[in-house]
């Protein structure tokens, strides 16, 4: 009787440690870049105010006469971030519609000032709330915010330049009057059109 040996197998190697998913890599946040942009909205602001008053103490000009212009300056830091930053330009949309806002005071007040004439304040009140329409519809066309927004704008727009050239041809007097009537015709005239051709 003979021996036989088996044949002897290997033994398997052993598997390798199952592999470790490695996380995205991802890039930094952009810090510095936001820093950076926050910095040129500061600086731009500070160069306009400044060269403002260089203006005024050039030229000697009366700050009681051009003191408006202190809503102008305001309404322009409203405007500077959507101007200066584009990849943020739809969240800060809404920052136009206080600056219109002031816009349109000083508007108002340069024109008191300008012509002298206080007595407007009967019926050229009534350009706040157009300020307001016309922010509305700059927002709305440069955030993207849908045609809802887009059309209380207009029409809050429209109506407030309507109701103040009725009161201006009722109580503008003088070339005020006739103006507030013309440009209430031709108020009319656009809207009719604009129905027409829907």
């Amino acid at each position: 009787m003979s021996d036989t040996n088996p044949i002897s197998t290997p033994p398997a190697p052993p598997l390798p440690p199952p592999a470790m998913d490695q996380p995205p890599l991802t890039a930094p946040p952009e810090s510095g870049t936001r820093d950076n942009r926050g910095s040129i909205v500061v600086g731009g602001i500070l160069v306009l105010i400044g060269a403002i008053f260089l203006f005024v103490n050039v030229f000697r000009l009366n700050f009681g006469d051009i003191w408006p212009i202190i809503f102008f300056i305001i309404g322009a830091g409203f405007y500077l971030p959507v101007l200066l930053m584009p990849r943020d330009r739809r969240n800060l949309a809404g920052l136009l519609i206080p600056g219109t806002i002031l816009f349109g005071l000083g508007a108002i007040f340069f024109y008191n000032i300008l012509a002298d004439n206080w007595g407007s304040w009967a019926y050229i009140w009534t350009l706040i709330p157009a300020s307001v329409g016309l922010g509305l519809l700059l927002a709305a066309r440069v955030g993207n915010w849908g045609g809802d927004t887009l059309k209380v704008g207009f029409w809050m727009f429209v109506i407030s330049i309507g109701v103040c050239l009725i009161l201006a041809a009722f109580f503008g007097g003088g070339n005020a009057g006739l103006i507030g009537a013309i440009l209430l015709i031709g108020l009319g005239v656009f809207l009719l059109i604009r129905s027409i051709r829907r």
